[in-house]
């Protein structure tokens, strides 16, 4: 198994790299100049110096190791956050807080809930919010099919929602269908975790589909989704 995913990561990275092939304009910019980028940003080094203090705790280090975001794909978070100017922000699944801060540190004044289902998770990311963020972050702890329906009456428009699910406690479906009565052209949706399982896959095919989705970017760790009408419908797997 190891070996076929080295090999599929490797054909990716032939395949998909840097743009090529991409005709569309809006998403090879958004290739190139988001998910390609590099570049160290200022508060990336700040971000995990968090997480070193976080690894002081033996038993939170085991939790953080296996559930927080890691450095690269967070620098996404922050990259596409940055890149789209989102200001309201809605998070499913805390990730331990890291995932916020790369969400939320691009600028001040944005508004981000984050609901998170399981209180010992939450418990660190509030501790990592009153320490680092930049933004206050309303954190909302329960169930989170029962808490997303206010936060999306409190926000009403969404710019980025960003999930991280525990695949046994949040119905995505349920969720994805939710958020959709509230994007809007420029919403961007990221959905991480898009092949760690056969019902991740199904949905991950099944938001691809549908008719109010324009624009898919499969990178394998995560999806990123896009609503403009203006976009031609098409599904791009990219090398990341």
């Amino acid at each position: 198994m190891l070996i076929r995913f080295r090999l599929m990561l490797l054909y990716r990275k032939i395949r998909y790299r840097k743009g090529y092939g991409v005709h569309s304009p809006f998403v090879y910019d958004f290739i190139t100049k988001v998910v390609e980028e590099r570049s160290p940003y200022y508060c990336f080094h700040d971000i995990e110096l968090i997480r070193k203090r976080l690894f002081g705790d033996k038993t939170v280090a085991q939790v953080v190791r296996k559930k927080a975001i890691d450095p690269k794909r967070g620098a996404l978070l922050f990259r596409t956050a940055h890149y789209f100017k989102a200001r309201n922000i809605v998070q499913i699944g805390s990730c331990m807080g890291l995932s916020t801060l790369y969400l939320t540190s691009y600028a001040a004044g944005l508004r981000c809930v984050s609901l998170e289902s399981v209180p010992s998770y939450a418990s660190i990311s509030r501790w990592v919010y009153d320490e680092a963020a930049r933004t206050p972050v309303d954190l909302r702890v329960g169930d989170c099919k029962a808490l997303l329906p206010d936060v999306l009456i409190d926000l009403a428009r969404l710019d980025l929602v960003y999930v991280h699910p525990l695949f046994e406690q949040h119905d995505m479906d349920w969720l994805f269908n939710a958020c959709l009565k509230h994007v809007h052209t420029g919403t961007i949706c990221i959905f991480d975790g898009i092949k760690a399982t056969g019902a991740m896959r199904r949905f991950w095919k099944t938001v691809c589909a549908h008719p109010d989705v324009t624009v898919t970017i499969d990178l394998y760790s995560m999806g990123i989704v896009f609503f403009d009408k203006k976009l031609h419908k098409r599904d791009y797997t990219v090398y990341f």
